[in-house]
């Protein structure tokens, strides 16, 4: 199984940073649960489904709303590709912050692959 955590960047902005949400991505991000990447679209379980053709934009680089410098697991680590955040910008102009299994001990995660395959899709 492949874990995701993600969140619009509405939900970040609204959300009151404190030390916990430094700690660990599961106090930052709102959704949680299983990710399933399939020919048709991103099925993130538990919360929503993104179709392919309502992706304007994917990259993977820290902003002004998550970067992987904000995380403390990430301090060290925060130049590795892996550490960045996956942020899809759809038609509607929503914006998703994506990580997939992350891990809390080095604070890197499978985005890299991640971003990979559905930036190819």
């Amino acid at each position: 199984m492949n874990k995701y955590y993600a969140s619009t960047k509405e939900e970040i902005i609204n959300k009151s940073l404190n030390l916990l949400t430094r700690i660990h991505i599961k106090h930052l991000f709102t959704h949680q649960g299983e990710i399933q990447i399939t020919d048709k679209s991103i099925i993130l379980k538990d919360w929503k489904t993104i179709e392919w053709n309502d992706i304007k934009k994917v990259d993977m680089e820290n902003d002004e709303i998550v970067s992987s410098k904000m995380f403390v697991t990430q301090s060290r680590l925060f130049f590795m590709k892996s550490s960045k955040p996956i942020r899809l910008i759809l038609n509607n102009n929503e914006v998703i912050y994506l990580y997939v299994n992350w891990n809390f001990a080095t604070g890197l995660s499978d985005n890299k692959k991640i971003f990979e395959r559905i930036k190819n899709n």
